[in-house]
């Protein structure tokens, strides 16, 4: 049973090969909006989301990348000699190409891009093992210009070995969209009247367009490219569009332009009402919304309606998902996007682990300290197995961390204490109190750290038991400990539990 396409199991040797093959597969989902997500539903506008989003890799990308491939095998370009895939990308393309040329036995993708890629793209790219080079000079280059990325890759392609798909010029990229994209949308909808995509290096807009130009004349088709000196991940200006070799201009009717803020706002409204795509769908979206409007206000959107049901359906492009690009979504839109963190005074102060077998009751640590042995219970255990273990402690090793104020340790205190007096008598718990736990934390951070001169080295080697007045604190000093690899312990319940207990008069110094 390699592939089995109603239940959507794929098995054998050729399974990934398969999986990411549309072909084997159920067409991408089409979904329509509601209402509150179109405006012009009321005037019988029906919009869907073709969710490329969707695709095994996430991206609209992954459908070239796989139609050069697969190309450049069948006309030998690609041979059981290739060895290394040579592009120039910073995004989608390239990821795709490194995730197919591992299922497809090509061990080595190397991307070339500019050097102004931010840093979050990089890591995203040397995630998926990709192989990078950094170009200076402009971010798109000229496919012709000798010091852009572009070129070099194609020089570079040349080589033994080697293979440069060349999505910028390779007709085989937008042909991916003749081949699938165009093909599914209009076996899905063949009463489409509109199509709306983003145009950047413009495959999908330029294979999507010229199918359904030839499937389905009447559908009017809107190409959308971000506004002026403007910036959407993956969609290009107008202007940066005019050395874009591919017929891109054959597959519109029109051209709109959209502004990157109200792209990525769109977006968002999106993902937060169901369909988690990224700010390209937004851009594609908000163009096909802004012509449908310019038709309407000319008192021309009726000659798009259907004559059978006297409605409008219409199709944009989802590219991608919008986890990439969080940290846009924060610098382009405004706080009031986002709702505020509650505690937010918090971050970045007690980021230590914790584990409840370091967190011992007073009345184990009151007989390890008196030299006996004690049987820890499973809960306790600090033996990996679970099972009940002894443990007895050297008296030399051990150390009893003091929190309570100077005064009450003058007092009453354990064999073998020192004290650290942080001022935590009359603070409440600093656990449900933000700002005690932000100086309680950086008070004890200080204090305990390696290069205090009481307590670092002093402490180092030992096993060490803290304890405060209700626990809450020895617990925080012992994460901070624990994160040093100092051997630390906090005494549940803190003194207050000591006493409670009649264990604190027996062994009180």
């Amino acid at each position: 049973m390699p592939v089995d396409r109603e239940l959507n199991v794929f098995s054998g040797e050729e399974a990934l090969r398969k999986f990411y093959d549309p072909d084997a597969q159920a067409p991408v989902p089409l979904v329509e909006l509601p209402a509150k997500l179109n405006p012009l539903r009321k005037d019988g506008v029906r919009i869907y989301a073709k969710l490329l989003s969707h695709l095994p890799a996430t991206n609209v990308k992954s459908l070239p990348a796989l139609n050069l491939l697969l190309r450049g095998m069948e006309k030998g370009k690609i041979t059981e000699d290739t060895h290394t895939i040579v592009e120039y990308s910073s995004g989608s393309t390239v990821i795709s190409l490194g995730i197919l040329a591992n299922i497809m036995g090509i061990p080595h993708v190397k991307a070339y891009l500019s050097n102004k890629t931010s840093q979050t793209k990089l890591d995203l790219l040397r995630f998926f093992g990709l192989d990078l080079t950094v170009f200076g000079g402009h971010g798109q280059p000229e496919p012709n210009d000798p010091n852009g990325g572009i070129y070099v890759a194609t020089q570079h392609g040349q080589q033994e070995g080697y293979y440069n798909p060349d999505q910028y010029s390779n007709p085989e990229n937008y042909e991916a969209h003749i081949r699938w994209t165009g093909p599914q949308i209009y076996n899905q909808l063949p009463e489409i009247k509109v199509f709306a995509a983003s145009i950047g290096t413009s495959g999908t807009m330029t294979g999507t367009g010229l199918y359904l130009k030839e499937a389905k004349p009447s559908c009017l088709r809107v190409g959308v490219c971000t506004a002026p000196d403007d910036r959407v991940p993956g969609p290009r200006s107008y202007s940066l569009l005019a050395p874009v070799e591919f017929p891109w201009r054959e597959s519109v009717n029109a051209v709109e332009e959209i502004a990157s803020p109200e792209s990525f706002e769109k977006s968002l409204e999106l993902c937060r009402n169901g369909l988690l795509v990224g700010p390209s769908s937004g851009l594609a979206l908000l163009g096909l919304l802004k012509h449908l409007n310019k038709l309407k206000e000319k008192g021309e959107l009726d000659q798009l309606r259907n004559e059978d049901t006297g409605e409008i359906p219409c199709v944009f492009i989802c590219c991608d998902q919008p986890f990439q690009y969080i940290s846009e979504y924060y610098t382009k839109l405004g706080p009031e996007h986002f709702t505020p963190i509650t505690n937010e005074l918090l971050l970045g102060v007690d980021p230590y682990p914790y584990n409840v077998d370091w967190e011992f009751p007073p009345r184990v640590v009151r007989d390890l300290l008196q030299g006996k042995p004690v049987v820890l219970p499973p809960t306790l255990s600090t033996s990996s197995s679970g099972k009940e273990n002894t443990l007895q402690i050297d008296p030399s090793r051990m150390v009893v961390l003091d929190l309570r104020a100077t005064s009450d340790f003058a007092a009453s205190r354990l064999p073998g204490s020192v004290n650290l007096d942080v001022g935590a008598r009359e603070q409440p718990n600093p656990y449900q109190d933000p700002p005690t736990m932000v100086r309680q934390f950086r008070v004890l951070d200080e204090r305990l750290a390696a290069t205090d001169s009481q307590f670092g080295a002093a402490l180092d080697g030992k096993v060490v038991f803290t304890l405060s007045y209700k626990g809450h604190v020895a617990r925080l000093a012992m994460s901070i400990l624990r994160n040093r690899k100092v051997q630390a312990h906090c005494v549940m319940g803190g003194s207050d539990a000591w006493i409670e207990q009649g264990l604190w008069e027996g062994s009180c110094a």
